[in-house]
């Protein structure tokens, strides 16, 4: 997920282009399949026409998902939207509560790292993005000058 700074005081990371390509393209075949499936719908049962419908809507989820985090330094505010056919959840981070960004290998992934949100009032850090190790720095970094918080390593 790519940082971009709109002003001095805002910044947008939102979904790249690969991500947006590849997930409609799955949802595509998705819908391709469902669409397919249908022809024999006539003499299937009430539990197979209820599992094919299921697979169609998260198809649809699948096609229209959106991931929309902004940092605003004014309203001193971290907004992560997260929506699909319908609005799933936001989560509101003040910039204040933050004491640091950590980089930090994922669990049962030798090549991922992740890149988590240190508040003052959790124990565990909340997880923010991951990928690897060279986009997680280079985010971290940014995020850390654009938020004035420090930067922490657990990776070398």
């Amino acid at each position: 997920m790519p940082f971009k700074q709109l002003s001095a005081s805002k910044a947008v990371i939102a979904n790249t282009y690969t991500h947006i390509i590849t997930r409609r393209v799955f949802a595509g075949l998705l819908a391709f399949c469902v669409l397919f499936a249908t022809a024999g719908f006539e003499r299937w049962s009430n539990d197979e026409v209820f599992i094919w419908s299921l697979v169609a809507l998260l198809s649809w989820h699948f096609l229209f998902f959106r991931s929309h985090v902004e940092f605003d330094l004014d309203k001193q505010l971290i907004t992560n939207h997260v929506s699909s056919l319908y609005p799933l959840s936001q989560q509101l981070i003040p910039i204040q509560n933050i004491s640091a960004f950590q980089i930090r290998r994922r669990l049962g992934d030798s090549k991922g790292y992740e890149l988590c949100i240190v508040l003052d009032s959790q124990i565990e850090p909340l997880k923010f993005d991951y990928g690897n190790l060279s986009h997680i720095k280079k985010t971290g970094q940014q995020l850390s000058q654009f938020c004035m918080v420090p930067l922490l390593s657990d990776v070398s």
